[in-house]
């Protein structure tokens, strides 16, 4: 009992701490901070809703005609045997891996919405239907940064293979509870008028949000520029807040296994997203944490091992050196993947318990 309100009274004042931190900082540096706010509405404004407003407001159209009902019809005995989930979150599945992160949870959240999954489905898919899609992977990290197509691909299918191998390892470790027959229900289709207007609607509602984590992440990063220099404390905070920002920054001089495991694992900023998209859906947040930190273990050992498999892609690398930078790994970093990988089974088996 006196350990219990210990922890909570620490807590407490490390909340509060942070709290007033971050009023009193971005007003000590507000050079930094307004530098950062700059750069991230312009990556809202520029990259995300270019390439995201679509894809989102179709995903909301995919599910609100009917379309991922229907077909998940097709696909309801894979998406139950593989992951544990019904048909329809197949599609949306499907729909994460061409779109991208938010993506994903955008169509758990309709699908919720309109009554096609569980709560509890909905919250099973959620740390797993999170992954980059093709135009990050291959236009941005592969052609912009690498100037790979290969690595690209190599990166993209890690990826891809990653998602797939998550959503089987939870359905095996996320025990599933008994929701009558609720996740297999068929809501009648919306008029494609109506669908349509509330699609754009929730689409433009979503990426204001979303923009707003940029923009304000974003302003994060700058005023830790100023506070922490241009050092490794700085690699450390961006790969674990932004990716976007990480992988630009950490190419020329970390392994592609570390480029690798920031998309796979996405950052605190994308992370925030997903869980604004999801909306109404609550999950375990540290199981969902734990989950991101898996997909990026297993898209950095995936693209390291796809790399030792095609040698000549060194050649092309026009920000990295061959050699280590290119395979970035050795017996040795492999065996340490795989004891964190089984410190996570063991964390999530606990946590999974508990709930």
């Amino acid at each position: 009992m006196f350990l219990n309100a210990s922890i909570k009274r620490a807590r407490t004042v490390m909340m509060t701490v942070t709290a007033t931190a971050l009023c009193v900082l971005p007003a000590v540096f507000a050079d930094g901070c307004r530098e950062g706010a700059r750069r991230g509405l312009e990556l809202s404004l520029g990259v995300l809703v270019p390439s995201l407003f679509p894809l989102m407001a179709a995903t909301n159209l995919f599910v609100k005609v009917g379309a991922c009902a229907r077909l998940g019809k097709l696909l309801r005995r894979p998406a139950r045997v593989l992951f544990g989930v019904s048909g329809s979150m197949a599609p949306v599945l499907l729909l994460s891996l061409l779109g991208g992160y938010p993506v994903g949870a955008v169509g758990i959240a309709a699908l919720r919405r309109q009554g096609a999954v569980s709560e509890q489905e909905a919250r099973r898919a959620a740390p797993v239907d999170v992954c980059a899609g093709p135009g990050f992977v291959m236009g941005f990290v592969g052609t912009a940064v690498y100037h790979s197509a290969v690595i690209g691909r190599i990166l993209l299918a890690a990826q891809v293979a990653s998602v797939l191998l998550t959503g089987i390892l939870a359905r095996l470790i996320i025990p599933k509870k008994n929701n009558g027959s609720g996740a297999e229900h068929l809501p009648a289709p919306l008029p494609l008028d109506r669908a349509l207007v509330e699609a754009v609607t929730e689409a433009a509602r979503g990426m204001g949000i979303i923009g707003a984590f940029v923009t304000a992440f974003a302003a994060l990063t700058g005023l830790l520029k100023q506070l922490l220099g241009d050092g490794t404390a700085l690699d450390a905070a961006y790969l674990l807040l932004e990716v976007c920002t990480a992988v630009t920054r950490l190419a020329d001089k970390a392994p592609v296994a570390l480029i690798a495991f920031a998309v796979g694992f996405g950052g605190i900023c994308v992370h925030c997203q997903i869980f604004a998209a999801l909306g109404e859906v609550k999950v375990n947040k540290l199981l969902f944490f734990l989950f991101r930190i898996m997909q990026g273990l297993l898209t950095a050992l995936l693209t390291s091992l796809g790399l030792r498999l095609t040698p000549q892609t060194a050649t092309v690398f026009s920000t990295v050196s061959p050699g280590a930078a290119v395979y970035g790994g050795s017996v040795l970093s492999g065996a340490i993947l795989l004891g964190v990988a089984l410190c996570f089974f063991i964390s999530v088996k606990q946590s999974a318990q508990q709930q």
